[in-house]
Order: C-alpha cells, then sequence, then structure tokens
C-alpha cells in the first residue's frame, strides 16, 4: 500500500509542478482525478492483476483501498468537463490492457519495447490535466517534456530489473544494454533542458528543474547497482521534492 500511494503522489507533485511553471492554478477537483485514478490504476496493475489471474481471493484491504482511490478519482471528476472524462477513460483502457488479469503475462506490458511509452504516455496524459487550456503549441512542448520526464524516471527502475525481466519482453535495457540505456536517459534529459528553457516561465523555476534533472542523471548514472529502496522512494519521490522546492523557490524568489 505504502508504494502504491508514493506513486500517487508522485503523480500528484509532477502534475502540480508543471502547472507551477506555468502560473496556472490546477483545481481541487482536477488533483483529486490525478491522484485518485493514479493511486487506482497502480495497485490494480501490481496489487490485483498478480492475484486475479491466479484465480485467488483478493483482500479486504486492497478492496477498501482500491474503492478510497476509485471514490476520490470520481469525486473529482464529476465537476470536470467532457473532454477531461474522454482523457482518463482513455488512460483506463490503456491502464486495463497494459496488465490484463486473464492470465500470466498478458496485456500491453509484455509486448516488446512498449511497456514504458505506455506509460509514459498514460501518466503523462493524467499530468497534464491542469494545463488544458494553455496554448496548443506551448500545451504540445509540455507534454512532449513530461514524456521525457516520465521516461527518464522510469530508466533507473529498468535498469535494476534488468536480470528479473523475461528477454522476450525486450526492455530498454535488455536491447541497448547498461551503457546504451544511460546514453538514451542522457540524451532525454538533455532534450528535457531545451524544452524546460522554451516553456518555463520563471528564471528561478527552470534552475530548479535543472537541479531536479541533475539529480535525476546521478540516479541513472547510479543504476543498477542501488538498492529497491533507492529506486523506489528516492527516484519516485523526485518529482515530489521539485514540487516542494519551486514552491519556496517562488516564496523567497
Amino acid at each position: 500500500m505504502s508504494s502504491s500511494l508514493h506513486v500517487a503522489i508522485a503523480l500528484w507533485a509532477f502534475c502540480r509542478v508543471i502547472a507551477l511553471q506555468q502560473g496556472v492554478s490546477v483545481s481541487v477537483s482536477t488533483q483529486c482525478a490525478v491522484f485518485g485514478f493514479g493511486w487506482a490504476a497502480y495497485q490494480y496493475s501490481h496489487n490485483f492483476v498478480p492475484v486475479l489471474y491466479k484465480k485467488q481471493m483478493v483482500s479486504i484491504g486492497n478492496i477498501l483501498l482500491f474503492g478510497v482511490a476509485v471514490a476520490i478519482g470520481f469525486w473529482g471528476l464529476m465537476v470536470l468537463s467532457t473532454h477531461v472524462w474522454m482523457v482518463f477513460v482513455g488512460v483506463g483502457v490503456l491502464t486495463f490492457c497494459y496488465a490484463l488479469p486473464f492470465g500470466a503475462k498478458m496485456g500491453l506490458r509484455f509486448v516488446s519495447m512498449l511497456k514504458v511509452f505506455v506509460v509514459a504516455v498514460s501518466w503523462s496524459a493524467m499530468a497534464m490535466m491542469g494545463l488544458i487550456g494553455l496554448p496548443k503549441q506551448l500545451f504540445m512542448l509540455i507534454a512532449v517534456k513530461s514524456i521525457f520526464w516520465i521516461l527518464c524516471l522510469m530508466l533507473p527502475f529498468e535498469l535494476r530489473d534488468l536480470n528479473k525481466d523475461a528477454p522476450s519482453l525486450k526492455t530498454i535495457p535488455q536491447v541497448l544494454g547498461v551503457s546504451g540505456t544511460k546514453k538514451l536517459g542522457y540524451v532525454l534529459l538533455c532534450g528535457i533542458v531545451f524544452l524546460a528553457y522554451q516553456t518555463v516561465q520563471e528564471t528561478a523555476l527552470f534552475w530548479m528543474e535543472i537541479t531536479m534533472l541533475f539529480l535525476l542523471g546521478v540516479a541513472i548514472k547510479l543504476s543498477p547497482k542501488q538498492t529497491t529502496l533507492f529506486t523506489s522512494f528516492w527516484v519516485e519521490g523526485i518529482p515530489v521534492l521539485w514540487f516542494l522546492g519551486s514552491v519556496l523557490t517562488l516564496i523567497l524568489y
């Protein structure tokens, strides 16, 4: 439970910080929808699917937590526009197809090279919900930056699981190797720096993002040598640290 909650908080923080960079206030309803459905999606793929395809009983605790997450999400979604509903429905379908509860190794996560891109697009779509009113070109630049960010955040996990993932998955480290994956990460980080320069409104917030990118680059550099705690807590905690640092920067700026 703590892990799934940690991921949901990271997604919420990511949504808040990219909106903060544009001077956009994210409604409480949108925040609840992002947090609740992000929490529910993680619980579904990690707690429910492995149990359901084995035809085992789901624990009462997991059902209650899933219900709480979905309730928070729907409470937020109730007052949002039809367009937002459509995005969340689309992400929900992707989440269901990502890990199907009908048998072992069924779903998009088991399609070669597709796993990280499905997650990156899904999570970026939710994180962008607070920016729908922005000009189209700016919105698209931020969307690309968000996808790059999520991909970079996932690379330490992909490197950590290199020796655990089945060869048939053809994950990025399996295809490019450890060195190639790290180089890809550095290229993506450079792309984020360029996009941040194009999109971040406040100079102080730009430099805060550069600081977070440096930390992420260190995390990629150190992978896959670090522990599960390093990736599951510290790497996922970067968006939270980024949000808190950005808020503090605006207060002091």
